[in-house]
């Protein structure tokens, strides 16, 4: 990487595995733009201190509509000729509602689609069109799941939304193929860490997730990974030379 500022977009930025990244990217000569609902002025304070800029960007989500405007009030405070590297990580991610198909609330399926699957590619979709023809670094990361490749009874939508982010990884990969100056994008799956995701899941009833077991099991026997490490891991791939673009990679292949 050469001495030009990094500027690095997360999203889901407030708290756990979102929060550990911005920590690991937080140095002198890097911009962290942090897109989250809730209020982030602590972070922000550890972040600085560790000689890091701080955007904050108080967004939620499921309004798709404002995405565009979104990375185009970003991409307005990135100067490229001060710039050398530009980084996306859709990381913000929903559970909820776990259970099969057709039982709950309609209205919460659609903010889970919005969350996992809508606001990434908007966001990314977004950021290729202000960016293609930067000659510098320009990495995305989607944060997908082992469920991308694996039907759990009661994760219809957060399956669904996962595998659907790994194909549009590996297509827009092939389209970039074509560009003077290829945007590089991958998926990666963190694992079961430490997060409140954990949690939740761990809290479903075993008629509507007959899995919950397993994963009580794990939590107790400290099978869980740390989502800080595992941050470390990714953020060291981000700002390595080589980028796996168009792969989809776990924890385990750092």
């Amino acid at each position: 990487m050469n001495d030009r500022a990094k500027h690095i977009i997360i999203t889901g930025a407030s708290r756990g595995f979102g929060r550990d990244l911005a920590v690991h990217f937080a140095e002198s000569g890097t911009v962290l733009h942090l897109i989250a609902r809730s209020d982030m002025s602590g972070l922000v304070h550890e972040l600085e201190a560790s000689g890091a800029s701080v955007r904050i960007w108080q967004q939620d989500l499921t309004r798709t509509g404002d995405l565009e405007g979104l990375m185009t009030d970003i991409a307005e405070t990135v100067s490229i000729q001060e710039t050398g590297y530009i980084g996306l990580i859709n990381n913000a991610g929903m559970i909820d509602p776990v259970g099969p198909a057709g039982k709950y609330d309609h209205q919460e399926y659609k903010k889970n689609l919005e969350i996992n699957f809508v606001a990434p590619v908007l966001l990314t979709h977004a950021f290729i069109h202000h960016f293609q023809d930067w000659d510098m670094a320009r990495r995305v990361v989607m944060i997908s799941s082992g469920a991308a490749s694996k039907p759990y009874h009661g994760w219809s939508h957060y399956s669904s939304t996962k595998a659907g982010v790994e194909m549009f990884v590996q297509t827009v990969s092939l389209e970039q193929e074509k560009q003077r100056h290829p945007v590089e994008i991958m998926s990666f799956n963190p694992g079961r860490i430490g997060t409140d995701m954990q949690k939740i899941i761990r809290e479903t009833s075993e008629e509507d997730f007959p899995m919950v077991h397993d994963f009580i099991s794990a939590w107790e026997e400290g099978k869980i990974g740390d989502s800080n490490v595992v941050a470390g891991q990714l953020v060291r791939l981000m700002l390595s030379g080589f980028f796996p673009t168009g792969q989809s990679l776990s924890h385990r292949d750092l």
